[in-house]
């Protein structure tokens, strides 16, 4: 291995974590406890899925930097760390009770001696001084040591901070679930059996162990910044690959790669889930890998899924990519792929990988009727994202099912989300869109509704064509006649105050007020700009103006089926 300060990654369980001696130290900089029930009740649900089905459960990275003399300071993992430690300390909590009701009493305080030594801590054997193998942050670490590592009750909660609470919630938590777990066969030697065998055993982690702060830090900011992608791709591949022979598993590497080369590490985990609600129920992307594993339980299985990511992820590429060769030839579906770039619409990537698969002769028609649903919905309605990820995954399966054919069905299927020409006409008269950060987007629905305007067919990306702010940005006090400082900003971002104008005239309208500007607009080429003949361009005129390109909009962005 190079020398990168880097000086161990792989794979372990938990026994291999909390075993040895080590000690784990949470540094001062990492915040407080704060895991929640609904993190609890995942990690128990994958416990239970570990006992049944007698596999093992990933528990993601942890980032250690190692300090010498088996310590090390806890860079990323804390809460999973802690968590396992209530988890063992709850174990503990009821072979005690079993004991201290004389049931199997010598032999259980055995237990409880071997396994608080085991997950807890235990004396130092040069020095006799008692360590805890978890120090927590300077928040917590007095209230984890003082009451949760004695398994002692604070006498009143009211002073301490909501991560202590957190903590002792926790412990209740799965003090609870390990009761009710063994309510029917409440002995020692199981409960034991069930800390050393399969918290300690099944439970993996990914451990990267850094030698200097520097390169900790590196470490945790990129697994941070990536987020749960990188831990879905790492968890997802290492759980995979478990299903296949030694001999299978060159040639399902090999395929893994060119799929996570072809769409990129940082998109895959994107592209998976994308893929993933194409035919399946929607689900979030920190439930992806547990949705993943549920269902991929057999090499034919994995088989199947790698053929079909590897066929589909050409495809997700050239859906983000109108330029991609797949669309060569193809006018009409370039253009589409550039609208939904332009719109920064992702919650139609499912049903477009889908539709490819599944009704390929009408897959023009359907992506027309997603990329008006966009504009309308999104970028002029302001429709709800999630929203549109419910309705479109519904639609995604029947197509997968074969329910849905045709565009039609299509069509009729998504309707909900169509905004009506009422709604769409009002929202669009009252829409303003910055310049500063639309520009693209602008230039796109000025271009749009001058083709329709003049019946051309200009390039909104090749044409040398400026926007012209008839109230410019920043207007001389001569415009203050006709627009108030106060309603100045709600008006110069309107759509109804933009228009195409060539780029030399553009330089020389400038500021101008708008009676010497109305003399330029008469002699340019675009059929929007010349039609500008008000009298004074005030904010009634701006929105009479607004108005009518609404109706224009109406026209051009609208589905046939409804």
């Amino acid at each position: 291995m190079e020398n990168n300060n880097l000086l161990d990654t792989k794979t372990v369980n938990s026994n291999e974590v909390l075993g040895n001696g080590k000690k784990y130290i949470v540094p001062l900089y990492q915040r407080d406890y704060s895991w929640k029930e609904d993190n609890w009740e995942d990690l128990w649900a994958d416990i239970l899925l570990v006992l049944e089905s007698n596999s093992v459960h990933y528990m993601g990275a942890i980032v250690l930097q190692s300090k010498g003399n088996k310590t090390f300071n806890v860079i990323d993992g804390q809460q999973r760390l802690t968590t396992i430690t209530i988890i063992a300390l709850a174990c503990i909590a009821k072979i005690k009770e079993l004991a201290e009701n004389g049931i199997d009493k010598e032999a259980n305080e055995e237990r409880i001696k071997l396994l608080s030594s085991k997950f807890i801590g235990d004396k130092d054997p040069s020095s006799l001084t008692y360590f805890s193998k978890l120090s927590l942050n300077e928040n917590n670490n007095s209230f984890f040591q003082t009451y949760i590592l004695t398994f002692k009750n604070p006498a009143t909660l009211r002073n301490f901070k909501d991560s202590d609470k957190l903590l002792l919630k926790a412990y209740k938590f799965f003090q609870e679930k390990v009761s009710k777990y063994f309510e029917i066969n409440p002995k020692g030697e199981e409960i034991a059996k069930f800390l050393n065998e399969v918290i300690a055993e099944r439970l993996m982690f990914i451990q990267i162990i850094v030698e200097n702060e520097l390169r900790a830090y590196t470490v945790f900011e990129t697994l941070n910044s990536r987020g749960v992608g990188l831990t879905v791709t790492d968890l997802l591949k290492n759980y995979l690959f478990s299903l296949v022979s030694d001999i299978d598993l060159p040639h399902i590497r090999s395929q893994w790669n060119r799929i996570v080369d072809t769409v990129g590490l940082d998109n895959f985990p994107v592209f998976l889930r994308h893929y993933w609600v194409s035919k399946n129920k929607l689900v979030r992307q920190e439930y992806l890998y547990k949705n993943v594993r549920a269902k991929i339980q057999n090499a034919e299985q994995l088989s199947y899924l790698l053929e079909e990511l590897e066929k589909n992820a050409e495809r997700y590429v050239a859906f983000n990519n109108p330029a991609d060769e797949l669309w060569r030839g193809n006018k009409e579906t370039k253009k589409h792929i550039k609208e939904l770039e332009i719109f920064q619409v992702k919650q139609c990537l499912p049903i477009l990988l889908i539709s490819y698969d599944k009704i390929y002769n009408h897959f023009d028609k359907i992506l027309n009727i997603i990329t008006v649903i966009s504009f309308r919905s999104t970028v002029i309605g302001g429709y709800h994202g999630g929203r549109l990820e419910e309705v479109y995954n519904k639609a995604a399966i029947k197509i997968a099912n074969g329910e849905i054919t045709t565009p039609q069905q299509l069509a009729e299927e998504v309707k909900e989300l169509y905004l009506s020409d009422t709604d769409f006409k009002n929202d669009f008269s009252t829409i303003s869109l910055n310049t500063r950060r639309n520009k693209k987007l602008i230039r796109y629905i000025l271009f749009e509704l001058e083709n329709k305007m003049s019946n051309n067919s200009y390039d909104f990306e090749e044409s040398n064509a400026t926007i012209e702010h008839i109230l410019p940005e920043n207007p001389s006090e001569e415009w203050e006649k006709h627009f108030s400082k106060n309603v100045l900003e709600n008006y110069v971002f309107r759509i109804g105050n933009y228009s195409l104008l060539e780029a030399g005239k553009n330089r020389d309208i400038g500021n101008k007020i708008y009676t010497e500007k109305v003399v330029i607009f008469e002699t340019s080429s675009f059929e929007m700009t010349k039609k500008i003949n008000y009298s004074e361009w005030n904010a009634n005129n701006l929105d009479k103006r607004q108005s009518e390109l609404a109706k224009i909009a109406t026209s051009i962005w609208r589905v046939s089926y409804y």
